[in-house]
Parts: structure tokens; sequence; C-alpha cells
């Protein structure tokens, strides 16, 4: 057993570590009941009121009535159909947990619950943040800043203030979670088993919130990434295809199939990772065919380029002959001010609301501080020692950055890539100074500190042979 300094060194850093992990978590969620302690457990906004009514009527009348609610007290004077226009996650979850106090003897008011549920995802959002940093540094330093940088992020705060019981308050957690899976089943060839828990959490992302579509395309993205930079592998291929099926199952059958429907075959915003997913399955079926034929790279590029050749034939036979007319719709106006000028979306609701526009340079600052600034040396570090991990974090914070310009709420997106980036580029300036600092008081190596005492002998100078007479 070691003994001494260095045992208690040991010892201490792993639990300044611990410390510091604890109490960001619960700074998570102590800075979000400001508005708790300051006005009391009340819910603000008008959002937020209408979700907490959707939830009252789901703990009152059951899933099933929900479902059929048309509620007449709404958009006047036309009424809404709740269970087809609305994300149906966040009621569940606050259904959830109010079942579950009252199930163990802790039975809470379906307002208090609504109330702080913000603020306990909050710290869920933290947490998974960490557990993402470590995949991509595998350093539990970055770990440990990255889970209390996203504890107190003000773009991830501004909407998971408790008694904001919005969408988004839950959707940010789901999103971290789903991310870090993915990354994890990306690790090891036995590490499959976490893309089945990617595709639970992305199907629970799918009933939270209608920004599901940028976690589903950033996974397809970083898939066709991994292969575009020849880090294509059957643990690629295992991992997506799992989570392609469990998530598309989970959206189309799940909590919020009224309201996904048939999209993930239909949205053409969703139709680039099914597409990745066909391909995934196209080249591991080369692979496997070039390995029993035994080709050569040469002729696996012909197979390869025959295979995708007869699979793009049959899909334009098919949308073409086969699909009805109008079978894959165009993009959203919502999805499409990402691309254009809010101003030319054509939908009036999309362009009358402040959050729908694009951001001003000044927010950054304002959501993002200091982390705006050590970002891109914490991104860097991405660039040495390639992994799918890495390069995960490289187009993630890439694509992030170009939709949160785009529009404002966009922003809360890029809250966990800029704290990871951040929690990265810290370790890295930690561990050079304590590098820097101990380099003077490492011990000298055997033999050395004999040879410095021992003073050399000062040899005599050479003598000058005799000069014979003139």
């Amino acid at each position: 057993r070691a003994t001494g300094p260095m045992s208690a060194q040991r010892l201490l850093i792993p639990t300044l570590r611990a410390l510091l992990i604890a109490f960001a978590l619960f700074e998570a969620v102590d800075i979000r009941l400001y508005a708790v302690r300051t006005y009391g457990r009340v819910i603000h906004e008008f959002d937020p009121w209408f979700n907490f009514r959707a939830a009252e009527y789901m703990v009152a009348h059951g899933w099933g009535a929900f479902q059929a609610w048309y509620d007449h007290e709404v958009w006047y004077p036309l009424g809404r159909h709740v269970g087809s226009t609305t994300y149906p996650g966040l009621q569940l979850t606050a259904w959830g947990v109010h079942s579950a106090l009252a199930a163990v003897g802790r039975p809470a008011s379906l307002n208090d619950v609504c109330v702080f549920l913000p603020a306990g995802f909050g710290a869920l959002a933290a947490g998974f943040t960490g557990l993402l940093a470590w995949e991509v540094t595998r350093k539990p330093n970055a770990a440990a800043l990255a889970t209390a940088i996203m504890a107190i992020h003000p773009g991830h705060l501004m909407r998971s203030i408790a008694g904001g019981f919005d969408n988004e308050s839950i959707a940010v957690a789901a999103m971290v979670s789903t991310f870090y899976l993915w990354v994890r089943a990306l690790r090891s060839d036995a590490s499959w088993p976490a893309a089945l828990l990617c595709g639970v959490s992305y199907s629970y992302m799918v009933a939270a919130w209608g920004g599901y579509v940028f976690v589903l395309n950033m996974i397809g993205i970083h898939a066709a990434a991994l292969v575009l930079v020849g880090r294509y592998s059957a643990r690629l291929w295992r991992a997506y295809s799992l989570w392609w099926l469990v998530g598309t199952a989970g959206a189309v059958f799940g909590p919020a199939r009224y309201l996904v429907g048939w999209q993930p075959f239909q949205s053409l915003e969703q139709l680039g990772p099914t597409a990745v997913f066909a391909a995934l399955q196209l080249w591991q079926l080369s692979e496997v065919m070039a390995d029993r034929r035994r080709l050569d790279a040469t002729e696996t590029l012909k197979l390869r380029l025959r295979l995708f050749g007869y699979a793009a034939a049959a899909a334009a036979v098919a949308v073409a002959v086969v699909l009805p007319e109008g079978f894959i719709g165009p993009m959203s106006a919502r999805v499409r001010s990402l691309f254009i000028k809010h101003t030319k979306t054509g939908n009036p609701l999309v362009d009358s609301v402040a959050e729908h526009q694009a951001t001003p340079p000044m927010l950054y600052w304002h959501y993002f501080h200091f982390t705006l600034f050590v970002m891109p040396l914490g991104l860097g570090t991405a660039f040495f020692g390639k992994s799918d991990a890495k390069l995960f974090l490289i187009v993630y914070t890439i694509v992030g950055f170009y939709f949160s310009a785009k529009m404002v709420r966009l922003l809360l997106l890029i809250s966990p890539a800029t704290s990871v980036c951040a929690a990265a580029c810290l370790d890295s300036l930690i561990a050079f100074n304590i590098e820097a600092l101990t380099a003077d008081d490492q011990p000298p190596v055997e033999g050395e500190e004999e040879e410095a005492e021992q003073p050399r002998a000062i040899s005599p100078p050479p003598q000058q042979p005799p000069q014979p007479p003139q």
C-alpha cells in the first residue's frame, strides 16, 4: 500500500473533484430557486401556464382523455386539439413525479411539482454535460469543470428557472443525455447497449420538445462525418442502427405520435438521418461481401459504387412511382427560417415572435460570458488525438453555432458544447501550470546527485615542446 505524501495527494485530488461536482449540482438547483425565494411557488410566463393547465387536465382525467381533449377555451374562437398540437413529455414527467411522490408517502401539490421540476432537470443537464466532457476528453478534471460551468451557464439558466414550466426546461437534459449515450456507444465494440439507451433517451426528447429535429440531425451528421474521414467501423454501424430503430419507433409510436406522425419518413428536415441509416446498411453489406470474396481496395470500391447505384435507382423509382404525390413534404416554416431571413418564412406566427429573430452578436456575451473566449481554445484541443467523441464535439459546436446565430431561442442548444469546450481549455491550462510549477521539484535521477557533488579535476595546460636552439 502506498504511503506518504504521494498517497495523500492521490486521495486529495479525487476528493476535491467529487466535492466540486457535488457543489456544482447543489448550486445548479439552488441558483434556479431564486424566483421561488423571491416571489413564492408560482408559475410564470404564458406558455408555462398553459403547460400547467394541460398537466392538471392529464392528472385529473388520464392519458386517454388528454389525447382526445379539444380545448374550447384557447385559440378563441376555433379552440385547439391538445393531443395533436402539444409535445406531452413535459406533462407526463410532471404526472410521473407527482404520482411517485404520492406513492412513497411524500405527496406534493401538482403546482409545486411543476414549479421545482425545471430546477431539478437543470442539475440533470449539468451532470450529463460532465459525462459528455469525460467521453470527449477522458480527463476527470475536465468532466468536473464542465459540470460546474453548465450548472450556472446563463444560456441554460434562461430556460430552466424554477417556475418556468416549459418544454425546454426538460428538453436540454434529454438532449445532452442523448448526446452522451451516443458517444458512449462508440467507445468500444462492447458499448452497443448504450445505443439502446440512446434510442430511449431520444424518444423522450421527441416527446418533450420540437427541438428533437436538431438532435436527430446532429447524430446523423456525425455518423456521416465519421465515414467521410475514414473512421467507419462495425461499431458505428451497430450503434447507429440500434439508435435509429429504437428512436424512430419511439418517435412514431410514442407519446407524441399524433404530433410527429410519419415525419421521419416524410419531412424533408428528417430524411437526412434516414438516408444515413440506409447508407450505413449498404456500407456494412459491402464490407461483408468484400471480406468473404477477399477483394482488394479497388474491387471493394467498385462493389460499393454498384450497391449505392442500385439503391439510388430503386429509391428514385419508389419516389416517382410507388409513393403518392405529396408524400414527402417541404421543410416547415420554422426550419426554413434558419436558412433564409425570418421575414420570408410565410408564417406570420413565426415571423412575429421576438425569439425567432436572428441573434444579435451582443447576446453571445450576455449568455456565454467568459466561455465565449476560452471555447475556441478548448475546441482546438479536440483536433489532437483523434477519436469519435472528439469529432462529435467539433461537429456539434460548428453546427450549433450556425443555427444559434439564426434564431435567438436556439442559443440554449450550444450551452453544453461551450461548457465542454471551456472545461477542456481550463483543464489544459491548469495541467500546464501545475506541470510548470512542479518541474523544479522533481528529484534528481540516481547517480546524477553524486556526480554533481564531486568536483571535477582541473587538468594542467598542455606543455609546449622545447624549441631547438637558433
